[in-house]
């Protein structure tokens, strides 16, 4: 009647054993696969003598394919966060249409008036009055057989265009007068890159020109600036003739009685400091003139004034070579360069139709339109969910931000294939915790390319020693069942017997 002692220690042993097997013969590792592609090895770390983690590759006796990879999302969240500047305070807001909501520790009341699950802004450019309060000229740079490049350009907003490739820069430049404008066509430079400080505190400012490395000591304060470099288009790393004046930018380092703080100053968003901490908030500081100071080697100046006035201005190599009138509907050649300029149409007031379309019902790109009440009166306006930048109520306290929340994955799955002798012997789509096994190993889904989500991140794993625990597991609960259960039943039955 040793039987479920024999069975118990039995099933130790066969434990240890398996786990020796797994230890000595067991392999575990992992391989990316793209999709579309095939391979026959995976990768498994090994612990070097000299206590270093390296990679080893180990061949598979048969070919994983990945036909297809689907990586399944969740349906996109989006927030609205509104910020108060005097109070320095961030809050989340309900995004519910219809619900007038106070913004936490201010006075302002925002309300969401619509929403468009996936919204595309539609904008028609119109004139829309003879006064020009912004004038603007939608202009074409045509090639030997085609129109190379057009757009409008913005006296009062992008006045310009580069071409880098030709080394070439369109500028619209409106001058108030004729008188102006006389002065202005002889001279090569029309503007003087410069950064403006403003301390609110003492309601003073200051402006200084763009000099490198150069210390400006705040009259009449504790405080002192110093410029570090500038950049034409920030973010971007070619050297600074290469780049395009999309986003100027200039870095300064502030010293005062709190130390050191160095910033970056945007010259298109002036109010880039509104919505990120800085150690000298008291201190406003902008700069302008660097995208209209810029020179390319070939500049044509398209000079305008009210009372009709238009010169057209060449510049090669920083010297003028022409002056001539230009008129709309006219070809003008630009020397050394086989291209030519045309000025097809003038809008004394530019300005945009908007029109929000719903593109779908599904949730694209959504958009909400607000309406905030504040102590400058209500105003509202179109906020989409790809737009990186805040909207500002008119008198640039609150800031209303509508973001995603970021992407949430449901599940991802591979649909594999296993090759052996240039045969499918197996397929399969596996997923977390539903893998496909072949021939003792076992293929997991594990991980995937976040970025492109053009690979699958497999874990294979090969233990000849599970059927032995396994063979130790069952002999355990066996043995258990019969020390507890048969063995009192056998024991009762033969006292019977006996006593019978």
């Amino acid at each position: 009647m040793q039987t479920g002692f024999i069975l118990t220690h039995l099933s130790l042993v066969l434990i240890l054993i398996g786990g020796v097997v797994k230890f000595q013969l067991g392999v575990k590792g992992g391989v990316n696969v793209y999709e579309g592609k095939t391979v026959n090895y995976f990768l498994t770390q090994l612990i070097t003598r000299q206590g270093k983690l390296d990679y080893v590759k180990k061949d598979l006796p048969f070919s994983i394919a990945l036909e297809d990879f689907i990586l399944e999302k969740n349906e996109p969240k989006f927030q609205l966060v509104s910020y108060v500047k005097n109070k320095d305070r961030q809050k989340i807001l309900e995004v519910k249409v219809g619900k007038r909501q106070r913004v936490p520790g201010s006075d302002y009341k925002v309300t969401i008036k619509d929403y468009v699950p996936d919204a595309e802004l539609h904008q028609e450019p119109v004139n829309t009055s003879d006064t020009p309060d912004n004038p603007a000229i939608y202009v074409k740079l045509l090639g030997s057989d085609k129109v190379a490049a057009e757009g409008w350009l913005l006296a009062h907003d992008r006045n310009y265009y580069e071409d880098k490739k030709q080394n070439l820069r369109v500028e619209y430049i409106w001058l108030s007068s004729q008188e102006e404008l006389e002065k202005t066509i002889s001279s090569i430079e029309t503007a003087h890159p410069k950064v403006s400080v403003m301390i609110s505190e003492q309601g003073i400012s200051y402006d200084y020109p763009m000099e490198l490395n150069k210390n400006f000591k705040l009259e009449g304060t504790n405080y002192s600036l110093r410029m570090l470099q500038y950049v034409l288009n920030y973010g971007d790393r070619r050297p600074l003739g290469e780049q395009p004046t999309d986003n100027p930018a200039v870095q300064v380092e502030i010293n005062g009685p709190e130390g050191s703080e160095t910033r970056w100053v945007f010259e298109k968003f002036p109010d880039w400091d509104k919505m990120h901490p800085a150690k000298y908030k008291n201190m406003k500081i902008t700069c302008s003139g660097i995208a209209s100071g810029h020179m390319a080697k070939n500049t044509i100046r398209l000079f305008q004034s009210p009372e009709g006035k238009q010169v057209m201005v060449s510049i090669k190599d920083n010297r003028i070579i022409s002056t001539i009138p230009w008129e709309l509907e006219k070809k003008y050649p630009i020397a050394d360069l086989n291209h030519q300029l045309m000025v097809s149409n003038y809008f004394p007031s530019f300005d945009f139709k908007r029109e929000v379309i719903k593109k779908s019902d599904e949730v694209g790109m959504p958009a909400i339109f607000v309406e905030v009440e504040g102590p400058s009166g209500t105003v509202d306006d179109w906020l989409f969910s790809n737009n990186q930048y805040a909207t500002w109520y008119t008198d640039n306290n609150l800031a209303l931000v509508y973001e995603s929340t970021g992407d949430s994955i449901k599940h991802f799955t591979s649909k594999l294939r296993i090759e052996e002798n240039g045969q499918t012997v197996a397929e399969k789509t596996i997923r977390v915790n539903d893998p496909l096994t072949y021939k003792g190993y076992v293929i997991y889904q594990s991980s995937y390319d976040p970025e492109a989500g053009t690979f699958s991140g497999l874990q294979i794993v090969k233990d000849p020693g599970i059927p032995i625990v396994y063979a130790g597991f069952g002999a355990l609960c066996f043995g258990v069942v019969f020390i507890f259960y048969i063995k009192p039943f056998l024991r009762k039955k033969q006292k019977q017997e006996v006593e019978g």
